[in-house]
């Protein structure tokens, strides 16, 4: 396969620059899970041609950050979400239009959320491993799933944006 090296270029950094964005919450105040993160794994699954670089990316990208910033541990959980996402990508590869990039937002964010607070998956939870507990986890973490939900929907529009605008600017970039 034939790589179009600007493309990978501008791809690479605009999911670095989005995967940074998990820093914020450490220089401003904002609200929490409204990062570029899951953006950043639906624009990686959609744009990568490479579906390998697809997932390598941003992971890497991720754990960079989470390494540099937030220094609380890797989670298996959270890392698998954010693979879902990537996969979520994958769906609108071919027909990236404002309608499947909302659907996909949507969608990878609800993965996410089902993924990461079944408190069953837990060592240690603050709820009990039952019926019951699952249904506190997850409604706990309504908020947390609002927020990323507009999260991926603004920070999409960011990155298919700013990526389709660059790739009128300069065709090399457009998909071989």
């Amino acid at each position: 396969m034939k790589i179009n090296s600007s493309r990978f270029i501008v791809l690479t950094l605009l999911v670095i620059l989005a995967a940074f964005s998990r820093a914020l919450p450490l220089v401003v105040d904002h609200t929490w899970n409204f990062t570029a993160v899951g953006a950043l794994a639906i624009f990686a699954g959609a744009q990568f041609n490479d579906k390998r670089l697809a997932f390598i990316m941003p992971l890497a990208a991720m754990a960079l950050a989470d390494l540099l910033f937030l220094r609380n541990g890797f989670s298996l959980l959270v890392y698998s979400g954010f693979i879902a996402m990537v996969a979520c990508g994958f769906l609108i590869r071919n027909k990236v239009n404002t309608m499947n990039v909302i659907l996909a937002s949507f969608i990878s964010a609800s993965v996410f959320y089902l993924i990461t607070n079944f408190s069953f998956f837990y060592p240690v939870t603050l709820y009990p491993r039952n019926f019951a507990g699952i249904i506190a986890s997850y409604t706990a973490a309504l908020p947390f799933f609002r927020n990323m939900l507009l999260g991926n929907l603004v920070y999409s529009a960011v990155l298919f944006g700013s990526f389709y605008l660059l790739s009128k600017r300069y065709p090399v970039l457009a998909k071989a």
